[in-house]
């Protein structure tokens, strides 16, 4: 039987062109990728210019489109002969050295659209492992690169910032040139940075970066999708920014700053190209779950992780069983329908009265377990020199030309776990103050508005926010849940992190990891058939008074909560058992705000 993954190893953009749509279907009929490279998994330098690569990851910017030859007539002055080529898929003209462009006649431009995508923001080290160990392809490592480079006796590279092995020198042995590249060569590294160059939304995060050059948008992305994308990869040298020829600015009116030249043209070394074949939009990026999701087995396996689950974060909680069905609600939520300003699905939790007098760090133990399960997430201390200090809505750079990223420029299904407990006394600045309302905006509308200077435009979200807390947040919360510890628990919390994790075997791990991610997945749907929801909310009103109304918002509340106890327990619809287990948890959360106890720490 024919190998279809080989074929994949040698294709050029030229035996693509020839025939896109078969090798287009050889390409979906591939029972999976795992043998053409993915860039995030494999170092850009152990990849051949020109082959077929795939990146993995979030839509951080798109830039103007870009012009290109299409295809173009090349004429040969020594045999007189006349070809017609292409500059699809590929940034450099595979030009001979007796080879003129006809610049006159026969000259086909198109134009193709630029987008910056990085690795995925947030995404756990448990996840990016198992990406490691499936697609890690160790036989690349132990081939010399001989990848297509610059026609130039010698290269010196000027980005200190870049690994050595990056900085090569390179010959020219196929009798081939390309573009021509200035004997002055310009030495910019001083200019930007490079984590300027990654634009990473998540300070001090490893993360990569690739620019993808787009023929066929009909997928319509948008920024913050997460995508996978299929292209023949573009790593030669000349690409950069650093490299571009002196200009006469009478002769040649410069249209770009050099900022913004490095910006835009990053060392390939550093930022690989990579020209589509085939972009897929990812509904998730749970390594665990390969082939969509089987519904219906989902939902028959859904009680048993849910069990697994809840055992180990009642413990995690100090006993606090109520507190943990809450989470494991908040863990599965996400965002179902986005319309104007109205957002329906969201689940923020704010989790009060932690024992920090007695465990100072219990916020960030609880969050490190918590990574453990969810694919993606970011932990954010609410000190006041974060609030003063962070990016957390992305600027337009006009200096730059680009969108500069901030900390809530996240995929879809990310949870943010923000913890209040480490605020302390001071004064928040104008930045800090814009930065708590980004984050209240974000919890009540699932919207970050992005600063384009002369405007803002907001953008939706679907960003999982949880507030660990002493008191009641100072940011608004969906569900508010004041944490009940056993005083046994309170005496032994390090031992029973040290349990939990034992119990938690990467089996049962893997199976509360699929879980979460599944459930996010599932259509969800009211029947007609709700009689007992409607009498209970008229006997509430009823028996309400006007000190503690009972409202709509009330009922969505409940309808919301009642829709993730279904799920959670592998119903698709609402039946009156999980109302009533609804209507009982949400009966004992608010007693235990109206009867405030003491904290036991």
């Amino acid at each position: 039987m024919h190998d279809f993954a080989h074929d994949f190893d040698t294709v050029t953009p030229e035996v693509w062109r020839a025939n896109e749509e078969s090798w287009k279907q050889k390409l979906l009929n591939l029972p999976n990728w795992h043998k053409i490279p993915l860039i995030n998994c494999n170092a850009s330098h152990n990849l051949f210019d020109g082959s077929l690569a795939r990146f993995r990851g979030m839509v951080q910017d798109m830039h103007n489109p870009e012009f290109y030859f299409e295809e173009f007539e090349v004429f040969n002055t020594v045999t007189y002969e006349v070809k017609t080529k292409s500059g699809k898929y590929t940034d450099t003209a595979s030009i001979l050295e007796n080879e003129k462009i006809n610049y006159t006649e026969n000259l086909k431009s198109a134009q193709r659209q630029t987008m910056v995508v990085v690795s995925m923001p947030g995404l756990n080290e448990w996840a990016q492992n198992i990406e490691n160990d499936k697609n890690h392809l160790k036989h690349l490592e132990d081939q010399p690169n001989t990848s297509k480079r610059l026609n130039v006796t010698k290269l010196k590279r000027s980005y200190e910032e870049c690994e050595d092995e990056d900085a090569m020198e390179v010959e020219g042995s196929d009798g081939k040139k390309e573009p021509r590249v200035a004997e002055t060569v310009n030495e910019p590294s001083n200019v930007v940075s490079r984590e300027h160059l990654l634009n990473f939304p998540l300070p001090d995060v490893a993360s990569k970066s690739c620019i993808i050059k787009i023929y066929d948008d009909s997928e319509n992305l948008k920024l913050n999708d997460m995508i996978e994308v299929v292209g023949f990869l573009s790593v030669d040298p000349a690409l950069s920014g650093e490299f571009q020829p002196d200009k006469n600015d009478l002769l040649e009116p410069t249209t770009e700053t050099e900022v913004e030249t490095i910006t835009h043209n990053p060392p390939p070394s550093l930022v690989p190209r990579l020209h589509a074949v085939y972009v897929k939009k990812l509904d998730h990026c749970n390594p665990l779950i390969m082939d969509g999701v089987d519904k219906e087995n989902v939902l028959k396996e859904a009680n048993s992780a849910r069990e697994h689950l809840l055992k180990a974060l009642t413990e995690l909680l100090l006993g606090d069983q109520l507190a943990a069905e809450y989470l494991i609600c908040h863990l599965i939520a996400c965002v179902y329908l986005q319309q104007d300003t109205l957002s329906l699905g969201q689940f923020c939790l704010n989790m009060s009265n932690l024992p920090t007098k007695k465990y100072p760090n219990y916020a960030k133990q609880l969050y490190d377990i918590i990574k453990q399960f969810v694919t993606k997430s970011y932990y954010l201390p609410l000190t006041v020199d974060n609030m003063n200090t962070m990016p957390l809505l992305p600027k337009k750079d006009y200096d730059c030309n680009r969108l500069t990223s901030g900390v809530l420029q996240l995929s879809k299904h990310t949870h943010l776990v923000l913890d209040e407990t480490q605020m302390e006394q001071g004064q928040l600045d104008s930045t800090g103050v814009n930065n708590i309302t980004a984050l209240g905006n974000l919890i009540k509308l699932q919207k970050v508005e992005y600063d384009f200077k002369y405007y803002k435009m907001e953008f939706d979200s679907d960003i999982s926010v949880l507030i660990l807390s002493e008191g009641k947040s100072l940011l608004p919360s969906d569900y508010h849940v004041s944490l009940r510890p056993e005083a046994s628990s309170l005496e032994i919390f390090d031992a029973i992190v040290e349990a939990a994790t034992y119990y938690l075997k990467e089996d049962i791990m893997n199976t509360i990891r699929m879980y979460l991610t599944s459930l996010k997945l599932i259509k969800y749907s009211i029947t007609e058939d709700l009689q007992f929801v409607e009498e209970d909310f008229i006997e509430m009103r009823s028996k309400s008074d006007s000190d503690t109304p009972v409202t709509a918002d009330d009922l969505h509340r409940l309808l919301v909560l009642a829709r993730l106890v279904s799920l959670s327990r592998g119903f698709d619809t609402l039946n009156k058992e999980c109302w009533d287990i609804t209507k009982k948890m949400e009966e004992e959360r608010i007693n235990r705000l109206k009867n405030k106890v003491p904290p036991l720490s």
